[in-house]
């Protein structure tokens, strides 16, 4: 069984990456121009990158929940793996090769600085640093494509999740906290890095604790667990919000354990919610949860914050926008008790074109692996077209 509701947040995660490098670009042209303006997308949009951990995450998740009922054996194994590369790698050579064309055509193979260090590929020699870009294998550079450093930790989750595929399910919690005690140990033991540059790096990364979680939450639903996910769903949505609202400039620690505690522990509740309440079919919770989750972002949105803004008016902004989509939410809730006990018809009525609203939601998810690769590549040949045109009227 497909879940629309995990395809809805594949979608609004490449939606937060996508708005993320958009910002990025604004900011890029404005500081190029010679301007101070604040950039149009601002607010929250400045914690964007945080789709990545919702991805990884649902990666997790996905990966137990289709695997569950799946014979334990090797080919099963050798199957799953299969699968996964040639869903991932085709695609990201596709695009890795169209960067790798713009790359050398705009900079070239020799463009070095007075340290011999490329724009692109950094002190890397060229023929090794494509081929350990297109194989997805970690080194000192970010890839070709740079959202590709993702695809690495994702590669990685991959094999090991292979090698745990060959044990009884049984097992499978017990090894994902023999995981979860690595990882830990190596961050206590000051092993692990902010970027994962090397095997090891890859290894002990704070971010392998979002698949492990996610793995834990596909657990958790096949096994039956069942709590009040109707009330988690909610309570995940706000959690989320506020999480991208309340964080302000990047830090290493942020960007490390921080956003498994901000953003990976949100995104593994809101999963939990969503997937329980669509197997149960009790999806019209997600309408309020939805709802309310719009109000905040657009209320909070509305105050124009950057990644500098004070604090406390940020912490202002965030109780403020929380309140109104609380208010929002619980309004919601309560006319939708009414009507259904009053004028259940009403609410029949309106469920196709909210299961259409949905399905074209989940539809976005189904686009997302694409549109994550090829966004950048979109965006910089709007930009470069858009620069041609300055040039040309001016």
């Amino acid at each position: 069984m497909k879940l629309q509701s995990i395809q809805v947040l594949r979608g609004l995660a490449a939606l937060l990456v996508v708005f993320y490098h958009m910002r990025a670009l604004e900011l890029r042209a404005i500081l190029e121009n010679g301007g101070d303006e604040t950039a149009i997308l601002g607010g929250l949009i400045s914690n964007g990158y945080a789709g990545v951990d919702l991805f990884f995450v649902i990666s997790g998740f996905i990966m137990v929940y289709v695997t569950w009922q799946i014979p334990r054996r090797n080919r099963s194994s050798s199957a799953f793996l299969f699968s996964r590369f040639t869903r991932i790698y085709p695609v990201w050579w596709v695009f890795a090769s169209l960067a790798a064309i713009y790359s050398l055509a705009v900079y070239g193979a020799s463009a070095l600085n007075a340290d011999n260090v490329h724009p692109i590929w950094g002190a890397e020699p060229l023929v090794g640093y494509l081929f350990r870009s297109f194989a997805l294998w970690p080194q000192s550079e970010y890839p070709i494509l740079n959202v590709g450093w993702t695809l690495i930790h994702e590669v990685y989750f991959y094999i090991i999740f292979a090698l745990i595929m060959l044990l009884p399910r049984q097992i499978w919690l017990a090894m994902f906290t023999l995981w979860t005690i690595l990882i830990v140990t190596a961050s206590v033991a000051g092993i692990n890095m902010p970027i994962a540059t090397t095997i090891s790096s890859l290894i002990t990364h704070p971010m392998t604790m979002e698949f492990i979680i996610g793995g834990g939450v596909g657990i958790a639903v096949m096994s039956g667990v069942y709590w009040r996910p109707g009330m988690v769903t909610l309570f995940a949505t706000i959690a989320f919000c506020i999480a991208l609202c309340m964080q302000g400039a990047e830090s290493e620690f942020l960007l490390g354990w921080g956003r498994v505690f901000w953003f990976g522990l949100p995104s593994a509740l809101l999963i939990y919610g969503l997937a329980n309440i669509e197997i149960e079919q009790r999806l019209s919770w997600a309408f309020p949860a939805l709802l309310g989750g719009t109000v905040i972002i657009a209320i909070f949105q509305l105050y124009g914050l950057t990644d500098e803004s004070d604090h406390s008016l940020r912490i202002t902004a965030t109780i403020v926008a929380v309140i109104t989509g609380v208010i929002i939410r619980s309004a919601t809730l309560w006319i939708g008790c009414v009507i259904g006990i009053s004028k259940p018809g009403i609410l029949l009525k309106l469920q196709p074109y909210l299961s259409a609203m949905w399905r074209a939601l989940a539809r976005i998810g189904d686009w997302s692996y694409s549109l994550y690769l090829c966004h950048l590549i979109v965006l910089f040949g709007l930009k470069i077209g858009f620069d041609f045109l300055v040039q040309l009227l001016g």
